[in-house]
């Protein structure tokens, strides 16, 4: 028995040693928090004193400012600013990171910003609370019925205000995209997690293609590096159909963002759809349907609804869409993320205005992460709508 014990012991005392002597972020790609640029006394701090301020000169010697003196507090989680707090005081107007709130320091066409930006009250035009997620609101979500996609009433931003961590993991995953699947969600937050790869090569089993030659290195910190892994022409979202708690999906986003917005979720015969077999058209529709529709397609399958996949595939520009080819986009289905930012921007409710025949991607207020408008037309509200819509439907003049 003392052999095997002793046996015991020597193999615990080489794995230790091993996993010691790996760094804490060997062998790990993704959208997480890690490096030399980032370490965990930048967030939190142990005794909340005030002789722990760091200066904001490149206090590790990595060409990296730090930006989170300590303010209000101690808070939870041994923080040195509440949670907001610690988020935006990297990602609100710093260069050496996507900035996702507000007016934009990492100008275009190097902006980071492929989700556009969030808001707050006190920021006001044009970044109003209505054009997007407003951080610190105390509002229910609009269509806030999680009993569909088999959740509890999980959201806690009613108490607390919205907060980043409602959406993202704060430490973050090498797995999820963006670091989506807020742990808030508890044990059930890995079904709401899209995936992605990073390549030149498409994975159709993935939610999301970031066609990129290599993976951003994280703490680089520097926009020309950072800006290919968000630029919206490089950022593309495969069909893969299935259901979440009772409601139709084709691709994770999609199942992430029903999480707070369920009541405007779902593909055809989902009660807040509508819709019914073979129509082929927009007669039973309630809401305009958020997975397992094809653009031009009829019959059971289709529910083209006055759609053109012929239009579409002609846009020199085009709005983002769940499909298997991203070359005929066959069987492409809009989405939550076809017609809104995902944080906003300075149009009405994060709407993408978007010309299905600008030569490029037109630059807008603040570049193609903002969501753009038509060169050609007056920078008007309903030219905007007319351009989104327009991108499949073919009514009107």
């Amino acid at each position: 028995m003392a052999k095997k014990n002793r046996l015991f012991l020597r193999l615990l005392l080489a794995i230790t040693l091993g996993v010691l002597l790996i760094p804490p972020w060997a062998g790990f790609t993704g959208e997480f928090h890690t490096g030399d640029s980032l370490v965990c006394y930048d967030c939190h701090t142990m005794h909340f004193s005030e002789t722990q301020g760091f200066s904001s000169s490149d206090p590790y010697g990595t060409g990296t400012p730090i930006a989170f003196p300590l303010t209000t507090g101690p808070n939870p989680y041994l923080l040195r600013q509440p949670q907001n707090g610690i988020c935006l005081s990297c990602h609100d107007g710093q260069a050496s990171a996507p900035d996702v709130m507000g007016a934009n320091a990492n100008a275009s066409p190097t902006g980071g910003r492929q989700a556009g930006a969030v808001n707050k009250v006190a920021l006001g035009s044009p970044y109003e609370t209505w054009k997007g997620h407003t951080v610190y609101s105390t509002d229910i979500p609009p269509g806030y019925n999680p009993s569909l996609i088999g959740l509890s009433d999980w959201y806690t931003g009613t108490t607390f205000g919205l907060k980043c961590i409602h959406c993202h993991e704060f430490h973050g995953s090498p797995l999820p995209y963006r670091n989506l699947g807020a742990s808030a969600l508890g044990p059930t937050a890995a079904s709401f997690q899209p995936s992605y790869v990073i390549n030149t090569a498409n994975d159709t089993t993935k939610d999301v293609w970031i066609n990129i030659a290599s993976p951003y290195t994280s703490g680089s910190g520097n926009a020309a590096t950072f800006n290919p892994y968000y630029a919206t022409a490089n950022i593309f979202f495969n069909r893969i159909d299935g259901t979440i708690g009772s409601l139709k999906t084709s691709n994770k986003i999609g199942s992430f963002c029903a999480t707070c917005h369920a009541n405007f979720h779902g593909g055809p015969g989902n009660s807040p759809i509508g819709g019914s077999p073979g129509n082929g058209n927009l007669e039973g529709f309630l809401r305009h349907p958020a997975a397992q529709t094809t653009i031009g397609a009829s019959g059971a399958a289709g529910y083209g609804g006055h759609s053109s996949l012929t239009r579409f595939v002609a846009n020199s520009t085009k709005v983002k869409v769940n499909t298997t080819n991203h070359v005929t986009y066959a069987d492409a289905s809009p989405f939550c993320l076809t017609c809104h930012k995902a944080h906003g921007n300075q149009n009405p409710f994060g709407l993408i205005f978007l010309s299905r025949n600008a030569t490029a991607f037109d630059p807008g207020p603040e570049g193609p992460e903002q969501g753009g408008w038509d060169a050609t037309q007056p920078h008007t509200t309903a030219e905007g709508y007319r351009n989104l819509c327009g991108q499949c439907h073919s009514q009107g003049n």
